[in-house]
């Protein structure tokens, strides 16, 4: 017996995702160049870009092949995304505000040095109501990483170590955490694709 193919709004979701996480790879990934040598940043641009390529074709073969699956939602499954989208809006827009909060906070203070590693202290912590919200238990791995590596971040800045090393150091921890959640969002794409063909193959 094969399973009916999942709701099209997951598919959807997981493309959004892929989409997100490649912005956020590259982004992470650029810090390099703010210490490290042009030669040494640029390595690790080119391997960011090279999973942001797959992550984006991976997003671009799910939304050309979401119409194969079906838009209907049970009743369940319908109060399951409301809510969830809620709450993800909720926690989304809150992380955005208190990144704002922070970096002005920082800037008024002539604490600028800091700046990277609280911003990445943020985004490990949004990941943990996260993983409850979608019931994945890959964004409390992400998120207790993220987290050590920004307060590393910080605690070193605090030590007196240059901001010149620490920022691409957090980067790169941020920039492996991103790249890890693609690369979860990629299987799980791959797995979406599998079963809509299974189900679109006439049983023999």
């Amino acid at each position: 017996m094969i399973a009916s193919p999942p709701p099209r709004i997951a598919v959807t979701s997981t493309a959004t995702g892929l989409f997100l996480m490649s912005f956020f790879t590259l982004l992470w990934a650029s810090n390099t160049f703010a210490g490290w040598p042009v030669a040494a940043a640029t390595a690790v641009l080119a391997l960011a870009v090279i999973a942001v390529t797959c992550f984006v074709a991976q997003g671009v073969r799910l939304l050309r092949a979401r119409r194969r699956f079906p838009a209907e939602l049970s009743a369940d499954d319908a109060r399951y995304r409301k809510r969830s989208g809620r709450a993800f809006g909720l926690i989304f827009g809150a992380e955005g505000l208190l990144i704002w909060l922070s970096v002005v906070a920082l800037n008024a203070t002539d604490r600028t040095d800091y700046v990277v590693p609280v911003i990445a202290l943020i985004v490990g912590l949004h990941f943990y109501p996260m993983g409850r919200i979608f019931r994945r238990r890959i964004d409390l791995y992400l998120a207790t990483w993220t987290c050590l590596v920004a307060l590393a971040g910080v605690a070193a800045i605090a030590a007196g170590i240059a901001v010149e090393h620490v920022t691409p150091a957090v980067g790169l921890g941020a920039a492996a955490a991103t790249t890890a959640y693609g690369v979860y969002m990629f299987r799980g794409g791959a797995g979406l694709l599998r079963r809509a063909g299974e189900a679109a193959t006439p049983a023999g």
